[in-house]
């Protein structure tokens, strides 16, 4: 990570050209205070849904993804995957950006530094296995309890 702490960490999805895991993992954003809303929209292309995984973060995708036939985000999945500690089974889709929790006006808070790079070296780790395992990229979307990703999130999880 760099000197400056992030406030907010961007997931892209595989590359619709290429179907490959960008080599960046993740990507620092600062985290506005106010229109909150629109710079979700902007980072993710259309409107945001909030998940929480995490007892201290909140995982944003586009709430509209799959219809919309996203590129894949198997890198978000498997964080997602050992922040819940079970493989999710439903896909994660598009861009995803990850921020501290809501407060009570509405709006998300950043992360704290200690989990924004715990949480960078996680997505490391997530896309390191998936660079490395591109062979299972074709069964993922159909097979999202296959044996074949628990060392996906064992990777991930140990990185956490």
């Amino acid at each position: 990570m760099t000197a400056t702490p992030a406030a907010a960490l961007f997931i892209p999805p595989l590359d619709p050209q290429t179907g490959i895991t960008p080599d960046a993992p993740s990507t620092p954003l600062t985290l506005p205070t106010d229109s909150q809303f629109a710079w979700r929209m902007k980072h993710l292309g259309g409107l945001p849904e909030a998940t929480y995984y995490h007892p201290d973060a909140v995982l944003h995708v586009h709430g509209n993804g799959i219809a919309q036939r996203l590129p894949l985000n198997p890198v978000a999945w498997t964080l997602a995957s050992a922040w819940h500690g079970a493989q999710l089974p439903y896909l994660l889709v598009g861009p995803a950006v990850i921020t501290g929790t809501e407060d009570h006006d509405g709006n998300f808070t950043p992360l704290s530094a200690p989990l924004a790079d715990q949480t960078h070296n996680a997505i490391a780790a997530a896309t390191a296995w998936w660079r490395d395992n591109h062979l299972h990229l074709p069964l993922w979307p159909f097979s999202l309890d296959s044996p074949a990703f628990a060392p996906a999130i064992t990777a991930t999880r140990n990185a956490l």
